[in-house]
């Protein structure tokens, strides 16, 4: 038999084609076959089947002989490069290899074809031992072992391709004799398969070197490939610049989860795997018939998408669609790119939408896949006495906890109509003591407002009743959609659920804003189930007025919110006092770090309470990423409070000269998420993670 043997690794090397001396001399020792050598003269891997279109090509020469008897430093010797054949080294028994400056393929191509022999015709190419292993899709489909195989056998030459797992790159002499005994064996097993089964056409065997490779133990299967998937092979540098970064661990680490018999299994189960192929391409059934185009815009049906489906002229539409733009997602806005996303197994797509437009089944169908903004239940946060009994539930357990400082006292009032009120107090009993006793000021919140709807501050229950008198009278029962936002009012529907805390009468105040009040908002990113982060541009809002104590009003039937509410939605007409909270005059940068890591120990405590106290009402979903808006009170004595937690945040409060924070923000967004793409992507160091 005429073997031709061919590589992608080139010439002998110690370090880049270490393995094939040893292959060739245990032909030449164990078998008859007639031998040829055309290889690369340089190292060509991962060029697949490729050729050098339009170049010349040129040959050259070099000569071994069996070195691999016995260990030895000098095994991948040789005589040359000769420019031209040297018949009289061939004569005392020197193997030739033929050089060519191209590709593994083309040296398939010349040996079949062209290499002046006289052994005659070419029965068989084996392409390797490959410095490497070639399982899996990603690699073959690269691979120059295999492109030189697959190239023999578009020229009629069945061909074996043979590659060697390393797992360190010192090299044992013992075990690659083995492996050249191993594998010599196999060759002829497998070409004898070849001449029996025409439907095969080569053959991708990969052999692992490892200390227990032994011919009489050793398993040898049969495999199919396993299919895995690159995320991008380039790190972007800058400048239009990008540079070769391959995830090799990424990829190991694919194989090593799958439990699927393939290549890669047989491999990590320290067996030698054998792949039969066929070099061709398949059509797919059941595509038949003719293709009619219409003026349909076409959709992305692979890849990574950015569904974004909130109005264009959106504060948040550019900054969110150029975050993602810049991970290399395809950015789309019609919904219907979802109707075939079931058929379209190899599209994922994060959905930036409203709450309203996310879609149910495609969450539950393909978790994979399909991302949505937001979880589905989020009440254990988002409504005010679910929080404030999702925070004591936990405290009461965890007394250790931040939370346990962090967060007002509170008391639930359910009230239908004001006339109930005193019903109400009846049954917070221990709130109506407290009130009683005068000592304190208190704050009322409707459980589900927001933008600071129906929020007033009293002191005394006549104070309450009135407040609650008020909303009967302001609210217009014809027209329940009506919130009387010139009023500060509430709608019908939230006139059942509230919360009544202890005001916080001592906030922190700075001369250099003229001693107004302000919170903190903080934006708080939850990735899929569970993984917590706070972004570190955290924003100032003020009050419009200076604040007074509220103690001042006692005597009013309903105390003034001058200079109390710091919600920037209730100074319209005015120019709200929005400051980046790094950039605060009158605290110190200790001050501030201060209170910062605060905020994050005790946003990383509250997320902990949700996910473990009221299961039903917060459900971490491994599809989902949600910015809250999370807001706190800091006090004079610098401790925070926690006042609430926001969805769908109103980004808008930043204005047109901080928009920057917000484009940092989704940034920062888009790099959390993106390892739920399989995107490598810099962690931002504007988040910081909590939980």
């Amino acid at each position: 038999m005429h073997v031709l043997l061919t590589n992608d690794d080139g010439p002998l090397d110690d370090k880049l084609c270490p393995y094939m001396k040893y292959f060739v001399d245990e032909i030449k020792r164990a078998t008859d076959w007639k031998v040829s050598i055309v290889v690369p003269d340089q190292q060509r891997s991962w060029i697949g089947k490729a050729h050098f279109a339009g170049k010349q090509l040129t040959t050259t020469y070099i000569y071994t002989q069996d070195s691999t008897e016995t260990p030895n430093s000098e095994i991948n010797k040789f005589e040359g490069p000769f420019e031209k054949r040297q018949a009289h080294l061939e004569s005392q028994g020197f193997q030739e290899w033929c050089l060519v400056d191209s590709t593994p393929a083309a040296c398939a191509d010349i040996g079949i074809h062209h290499l002046d022999s006289s052994y005659g015709p070419v029965d068989l190419v084996i392409s390797g031992p490959n410095f490497g292993k070639n399982s899996g899709n990603l690699y073959m489909l690269a691979s120059g072992t295999i492109g030189a195989a697959m190239e023999a056998v578009t020229h009629g030459t069945k061909a074996i391709a043979l590659s060697y797992e390393f797992r360190s790159l010192k090299h044992s002499f013992d075990v690659l004799k083995e492996a050249s005994k191993i594998s010599v064996k196999l060759v002829a097993h497998l070409a004898q398969r070849l001449d029996e089964f025409p439907e095969i056409d080569l053959f991708s065997v990969n052999v692992p070197l490892i200390s227990s490779l032994n011919l009489e133990t050793t398993k040898i299967k049969y495999a199919p490939i396993l299919e895995n998937r690159w995320t991008s092979i380039y790190k972007p540098m800058g400048d239009g610049k990008y540079a070769w970064a391959p995830r090799f661990d990424h990829v190991a680490e694919h194989g090593l989860q799958s439990e699927i018999h393939t290549d890669s299994r047989v491999l990590i189960e320290d067996g030698i795997s054998v792949t039969p192929l066929k070099a061709a391409f398949r059509s797919i059934e059941p595509f038949s018939g003719e293709i009619v185009l219409n003026n349909t815009v076409l959709q992305p049906t692979h890849g990574n998408v950015l569904l974004i489906t909130i109005p264009e002229d959106s504060y948040i539409y550019k900054p969110v669609s150029e975050a993602f733009k810049r991970l290399g997602f395809t950015v789309e806005t019609d919904k219907s790119l979802l109707d075939n996303f079931s058929a379209n197994k190899l599209l994922k797509v994060f959905h930036f939408c409203d709450y309203e437009d996310v879609d149910l089944d495609l969450i539950q169908a393909h978790p994979p896949r399909y991302f949505v903004p937001t979880y589905i239940y989020r009440k254990a946060l988002i409504r005010k006495h679910f929080l404030s009994n999702t925070i004591q539930h936990f405290i009461a357990k965890n007394p250790q906890s931040a939370l346990v400082n962090a967060f007002p006292p509170s008391y639930h009032l359910q009230v239908d109509y004001a006339e109930f009120l005193d019903d109400s107090l009846d049954e917070a009993y221990e709130l109506r003591g407290e009130i009683e006793l005068g000592e304190k000021t208190w704050i009322l919140k409707p459980s589900m407002s927001d933008k600071g709807q129906g929020i007033r501050i009293f002191n005394t229950v006549d104070q309450l009743q009135a407040i609650f008198d008020a909303f009967d009278e302001g609210v217009d029962t014809d027209d329940e959609e009506d919130d009387h936002e010139d009023n500060n009012g509430v709608i019908v529907s939230q006139l059942r659920h509230f919360i009544v805390q202890e005001y916080q009468s001592n906030p922190l105040l700075l001369s250099e804003y003229n001693n107004r009040k302000f919170h903190l908002r903080v934006y708080v990113l939850s990735v899929g189930d569970l993984k917590v982060f706070v972004y570190e541009n955290i924003l100032t809002l003020f009050a419009g007025d200076s604040y007074v104590s509220p103690s001042a009003d006692d005597d009013a039937a309903i105390l003034s919110l001058a200079g109390h509410l710091t919600n920037t939605c209730l100074q319209d007409g005015t120019n709200p006092l929005v400051v980046p909270f790094w950039d605060l005059e009158g605290l110190t940068t200790e001050k501030k770090a201060a209170i910062f890591e605060q905020i994050k120990e005790v946003t990383g405590a509250l997320f902990k309470a949700a996910s473990t106290v009221d299961k039903i009402n917060f459900q971490p979903m491994v599809n989902s990423a949600e910015i809250f808006g999370v807001d706190f009170l800091v006090n004079e004595d610098y401790s925070v409070k926690l006042l609430e937690v926001n969805s769908y945040p109103d980004f808008k409060q930043t204005g047109a000269e901080l928009k920057q924070i917000i484009y940092d923000l989704f940034t920062s967004v888009a790099e959390s998420v993106a390892e739920k793409f399989e995107i490598e992507s810099d962690n931002s160091k504007l988040m910081h993670q909590v939980l």
